[in-house]
Protein backbone atom coordinates (compact mmCIF):
# COMPACT_ATOMS: atom_id res chain seq x y z
CA UNK A 1 0.00 0.00 0.00
CA UNK A 2 1.37 3.58 -0.60
CA UNK A 3 2.24 6.13 1.73
CA UNK A 4 1.05 9.69 1.85
CA UNK A 5 3.23 12.20 1.16
CA UNK A 6 3.33 15.91 3.83
CA UNK A 7 3.41 19.17 2.34
CA UNK A 8 6.42 21.51 3.81
CA UNK A 9 6.35 25.13 4.71
CA UNK A 10 9.09 27.59 4.51
CA UNK A 11 9.95 28.93 7.90
CA UNK A 12 13.48 31.18 6.47
CA UNK A 13 16.45 31.99 5.55
CA UNK A 14 19.25 30.23 7.43
CA UNK A 15 21.19 33.47 7.36
CA UNK A 16 24.33 32.26 9.24
CA UNK A 17 24.82 29.91 6.97
CA UNK A 18 26.85 30.39 3.68
CA UNK A 19 29.20 27.65 1.64
CA UNK A 20 31.23 28.05 -1.12
CA UNK A 21 29.81 25.43 -3.84
CA UNK A 22 32.23 22.83 -5.78
CA UNK A 23 30.34 23.34 -8.93
CA UNK A 24 32.45 25.87 -10.13
CA UNK A 25 34.45 28.98 -8.35
CA UNK A 26 31.72 31.34 -8.91
CA UNK A 27 28.88 29.25 -7.05
CA UNK A 28 28.06 29.29 -3.37
CA UNK A 29 25.16 27.86 -1.60
CA UNK A 30 22.77 29.16 1.10
CA UNK A 31 19.78 27.03 2.92
CA UNK A 32 15.75 28.04 3.61
CA UNK A 33 14.77 26.24 6.97
CA UNK A 34 11.66 23.77 6.23
CA UNK A 35 8.83 22.88 8.66
CA UNK A 36 10.05 19.48 8.70
CA UNK A 37 12.07 16.93 6.60
CA UNK A 38 10.31 15.88 3.37
CA UNK A 39 9.20 12.20 3.00
CA UNK A 40 10.61 10.87 -0.07
CA UNK A 41 7.85 11.51 -2.45
CA UNK A 42 8.13 15.34 -1.93
CA UNK A 43 12.22 15.03 -2.45
CA UNK A 44 11.76 13.24 -6.00
CA UNK A 45 8.78 15.87 -6.93
CA UNK A 46 11.38 18.84 -6.35
CA UNK A 47 14.22 16.84 -8.15
CA UNK A 48 11.93 17.08 -11.48
CA UNK A 49 13.22 21.12 -11.84
CA UNK A 50 16.57 19.99 -11.10
CA UNK A 51 17.30 19.26 -14.95
CA UNK A 52 16.64 22.99 -15.82
CA UNK A 53 18.14 24.64 -12.96
CA UNK A 54 21.67 22.56 -13.58
CA UNK A 55 21.58 23.73 -17.13
CA UNK A 56 22.13 27.17 -15.48
CA UNK A 57 24.87 25.89 -12.93
CA UNK A 58 22.14 26.23 -9.67
CA UNK A 59 20.28 23.94 -7.56
CA UNK A 60 18.14 23.32 -5.25
CA UNK A 61 18.55 19.88 -2.52
CA UNK A 62 16.80 18.86 0.30
CA UNK A 63 19.37 18.48 3.07
CA UNK A 64 17.64 17.14 5.96
CA UNK A 65 14.73 20.08 6.84
CA UNK A 66 16.18 22.64 4.95
CA UNK A 67 16.67 23.58 1.42
CA UNK A 68 20.31 23.86 -0.23
CA UNK A 69 20.52 26.34 -3.19
CA UNK A 70 23.33 26.84 -5.11
CA UNK A 71 23.60 29.69 -6.72
CA UNK A 72 26.62 31.90 -9.00
CA UNK A 73 28.19 35.58 -7.63
CA UNK A 74 26.38 38.11 -8.11
CA UNK A 75 22.63 36.84 -9.00
CA UNK A 76 19.58 38.10 -7.29
CA UNK A 77 19.34 36.23 -4.37
CA UNK A 78 16.25 37.56 -3.38
CA UNK A 79 14.29 36.54 -6.23
CA UNK A 80 16.21 33.50 -5.58
CA UNK A 81 14.75 32.84 -2.64
CA UNK A 82 11.32 34.05 -3.65
CA UNK A 83 11.39 31.24 -6.38
CA UNK A 84 12.14 28.41 -4.44
CA UNK A 85 9.02 29.79 -2.02
CA UNK A 86 6.76 29.58 -5.20
CA UNK A 87 8.35 26.16 -6.12
CA UNK A 88 7.74 24.65 -2.74
CA UNK A 89 4.52 25.78 -3.54
CA UNK A 90 4.26 24.13 -7.32
CA UNK A 91 5.30 20.94 -4.92
CA UNK A 92 3.41 21.26 -2.27
CA UNK A 93 0.32 20.76 -4.76
CA UNK A 94 1.76 17.62 -6.81
CA UNK A 95 1.81 16.13 -3.27
CA UNK A 96 -1.63 17.04 -2.30
CA UNK A 97 -2.53 15.84 -6.01
CA UNK A 98 -0.48 12.58 -5.12
CA UNK A 99 -2.37 11.68 -1.80
CA UNK A 100 -5.73 11.71 -3.72
CA UNK A 101 -4.27 9.42 -5.84
CA UNK A 102 -3.11 7.40 -2.96
CA UNK A 103 -6.76 7.65 -1.45
CA UNK A 104 -8.36 6.04 -4.49
CA UNK A 105 -5.73 3.66 -4.69
CA UNK A 106 -6.62 2.56 -1.36
CA UNK A 107 -10.33 2.58 -1.70
CA UNK A 108 -10.25 0.25 -4.87
CA UNK A 109 -7.98 -1.87 -2.85
CA UNK A 110 -10.34 -1.73 0.68
CA UNK A 111 -13.25 -2.36 -1.92
CA UNK A 112 -11.49 -5.29 -3.34
CA UNK A 113 -10.39 -6.97 0.78
CA UNK A 114 -14.44 -6.48 1.64
CA UNK A 115 -15.08 -8.40 -1.92
CA UNK A 116 -12.84 -11.27 -0.93
CA UNK A 117 -13.98 -11.56 2.14
CA UNK A 118 -17.60 -11.34 1.23
CA UNK A 119 -16.58 -14.09 -1.01
CA UNK A 120 -14.42 -16.24 1.66
CA UNK A 121 -17.64 -15.96 3.87
CA UNK A 122 -20.03 -17.04 1.22
CA UNK A 123 -17.75 -20.21 0.51
CA UNK A 124 -17.40 -20.83 4.34
CA UNK A 125 -21.00 -20.78 5.18
CA UNK A 126 -21.65 -23.10 1.97
CA UNK A 127 -19.02 -25.28 3.43
CA UNK A 128 -21.05 -25.05 6.72
CA UNK A 129 -24.01 -26.58 5.63
CA UNK A 130 -22.45 -28.82 3.29
CA UNK A 131 -22.85 -32.72 4.41
CA UNK A 132 -20.21 -35.08 2.74
CA UNK A 133 -22.03 -38.25 1.89
CA UNK A 134 -21.03 -41.22 3.48
CA UNK A 135 -19.16 -44.06 1.48
CA UNK A 136 -21.28 -46.66 1.10
CA UNK A 137 -19.95 -50.06 3.12
CA UNK A 138 -18.89 -53.22 0.26
CA UNK A 139 -21.55 -55.81 0.33
CA UNK A 140 -20.03 -59.22 1.21
CA UNK A 141 -21.07 -62.05 -0.55
CA UNK A 142 -19.41 -65.14 -2.29
CA UNK A 143 -19.47 -66.09 -5.66
CA UNK A 144 -21.70 -68.73 -5.34
CA UNK A 145 -24.25 -66.36 -3.99
CA UNK A 146 -23.91 -63.21 -6.40
CA UNK A 147 -24.32 -66.03 -9.60
CA UNK A 148 -27.08 -67.64 -8.08
CA UNK A 149 -29.05 -64.79 -7.21
CA UNK A 150 -28.53 -63.78 -10.83
CA UNK A 151 -29.79 -66.87 -11.86
CA UNK A 152 -32.64 -66.67 -10.08
CA UNK A 153 -34.05 -63.62 -10.45
CA UNK A 154 -31.89 -60.73 -12.51
CA UNK A 155 -34.24 -57.72 -11.87
CA UNK A 156 -33.91 -58.16 -7.79
CA UNK A 157 -30.75 -58.76 -8.33
CA UNK A 158 -29.80 -55.79 -10.42
CA UNK A 159 -31.93 -54.27 -7.41
CA UNK A 160 -29.35 -55.58 -4.72
CA UNK A 161 -25.79 -55.78 -6.26
CA UNK A 162 -25.56 -52.86 -9.33
CA UNK A 163 -23.25 -50.52 -9.48
CA UNK A 164 -22.68 -51.09 -5.72
CA UNK A 165 -19.42 -51.73 -4.20
CA UNK A 166 -18.78 -55.69 -3.86
CA UNK A 167 -16.40 -57.66 -1.74
CA UNK A 168 -16.92 -61.04 -3.33
CA UNK A 169 -14.92 -64.14 -2.31
CA UNK A 170 -13.96 -67.24 -4.42
CA UNK A 171 -11.48 -69.66 -5.82
CA UNK A 172 -8.69 -68.11 -8.46
CA UNK A 173 -9.79 -70.19 -11.36
CA UNK A 174 -7.89 -67.99 -14.13
CA UNK A 175 -5.38 -65.00 -13.81
CA UNK A 176 -4.39 -63.07 -17.41
CA UNK A 177 -2.22 -60.68 -17.03
CA UNK A 178 -0.86 -59.32 -20.48
CA UNK A 179 0.97 -55.67 -20.56
CA UNK A 180 0.85 -55.16 -23.85
CA UNK A 181 -3.42 -55.08 -24.55
CA UNK A 182 -3.66 -53.88 -20.68
CA UNK A 183 -5.23 -56.84 -19.81
CA UNK A 184 -5.09 -57.43 -15.84
CA UNK A 185 -8.13 -59.64 -14.45
CA UNK A 186 -8.89 -62.79 -12.66
CA UNK A 187 -11.73 -65.24 -12.63
CA UNK A 188 -13.22 -66.32 -9.70
CA UNK A 189 -15.17 -68.93 -9.51
CA UNK A 190 -17.19 -71.16 -7.06
CA UNK A 191 -15.02 -73.65 -5.12
CA UNK A 192 -17.95 -76.51 -6.03
CA UNK A 193 -19.18 -75.21 -9.82
CA UNK A 194 -16.80 -73.42 -11.88
CA UNK A 195 -19.94 -72.28 -14.36
CA UNK A 196 -20.23 -69.96 -11.17
CA UNK A 197 -18.04 -67.61 -11.46
CA UNK A 198 -17.25 -63.68 -11.78
CA UNK A 199 -14.67 -61.59 -13.59
CA UNK A 200 -12.67 -58.93 -11.96
CA UNK A 201 -10.89 -56.37 -13.61
CA UNK A 202 -7.70 -54.29 -11.92
CA UNK A 203 -5.67 -51.98 -12.84
CA UNK A 204 -1.87 -52.40 -14.15
CA UNK A 205 -1.09 -50.92 -10.59
CA UNK A 206 -2.53 -54.50 -9.40
CA UNK A 207 0.04 -56.66 -11.72
CA UNK A 208 2.42 -57.57 -9.30
CA UNK A 209 -0.26 -58.81 -6.64
CA UNK A 210 -1.65 -60.81 -9.72
CA UNK A 211 1.36 -62.69 -10.38
CA UNK A 212 1.47 -63.77 -6.92
CA UNK A 213 -1.59 -65.17 -7.10
CA UNK A 214 -2.13 -69.24 -7.81
CA UNK A 215 -5.05 -71.75 -8.82
CA UNK A 216 -6.94 -72.87 -6.76
CA UNK A 217 -6.09 -70.05 -4.22
CA UNK A 218 -9.30 -68.34 -1.82
CA UNK A 219 -9.05 -65.03 -2.09
CA UNK A 220 -11.26 -61.89 -1.71
CA UNK A 221 -11.96 -58.99 -4.01
CA UNK A 222 -13.35 -55.71 -3.84
CA UNK A 223 -14.35 -53.68 -6.94
CA UNK A 224 -17.63 -51.94 -8.49
CA UNK A 225 -19.80 -54.69 -10.09
CA UNK A 226 -20.40 -53.57 -13.52
CA UNK A 227 -21.94 -57.12 -15.24
CA UNK A 228 -24.75 -58.48 -16.31
CA UNK A 229 -26.55 -61.69 -15.89
CA UNK A 230 -24.61 -62.95 -18.92
CA UNK A 231 -21.16 -62.20 -17.35
CA UNK A 232 -20.83 -61.13 -14.05
CA UNK A 233 -17.93 -58.49 -14.03
CA UNK A 234 -16.63 -56.06 -11.72
CA UNK A 235 -13.81 -53.00 -12.65
CA UNK A 236 -11.52 -51.10 -10.43
CA UNK A 237 -10.42 -54.23 -8.18
CA UNK A 238 -8.29 -54.57 -5.43
CA UNK A 239 -7.47 -57.65 -3.61
CA UNK A 240 -8.65 -57.27 0.25
CA UNK A 241 -7.74 -59.65 3.36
Amino acid sequence: MLNKSQPVEIIGVDADTLEKDETSPKTYAFYIKLSEEPDSVWVSYLAKWNDALDAMQRKIDVVGDRLRLVFIYGDNIQNYAEYAAQLVKVVNKRVMEYNKKVDSLEKMELGKQEDSRRKEEEIRQQLRHLEPEPTPAAIEVTVKELASTYETDEATADARFGNKILKVTGLVYRTEVKDTFDTYYIILSDENNILQNIRCMFDKEQEDELNKLTKGQMVTVQGKFDGTAVQLRMIHCVLVP
